[in-house]
């Protein structure tokens, strides 16, 4: 039995007149498993933005700055950049017009 399993059995387990004794010791249980041990992902996510965002690069947008995260991991997960095979979707979405698209003249406010 898992530890989420048995706290789960222990809060709803009942004596014969049908009360629950373990009900609220069971709850507080599963609630804390649901807490994160560390913070470590989340410092992971803020080093590698800041290797990202430099002071040279600091004027890129969220949406940049996501899919250049997302590509890291992408890359990471195939097992390094020279074992990274990009599927035909990725290939056919390289295009002039997803790359480079035309900014709209600002308008002038009467």
């Amino acid at each position: 039995m898992t530890v989420d399993e048995f706290w789960h059995h222990l809060s709803t387990l009942e004596d014969f007149g049908a009360r629950r004794h373990f009900r609220e010791l069971g709850e507080f249980a599963l609630d804390a498993l649901v807490v994160p041990h560390s913070n470590a992902s989340c410092e992971r996510v803020f080093s590698k933005v800041n290797l990202i965002k430099t002071k040279p690069r600091n004027r890129l947008i969220t949406g940049t700055l996501n899919g250049l995260m997302h590509t890291s991991e992408c890359v990471k997960m195939a097992g390094g950049c020279t074992n990274f095979k990009p599927t035909t979707i990725m290939l056919r979405s390289m295009t002039t017009s997803n790359l480079y698209r035309k900014r709209t003249a600002p308008t002038q406010q009467d």
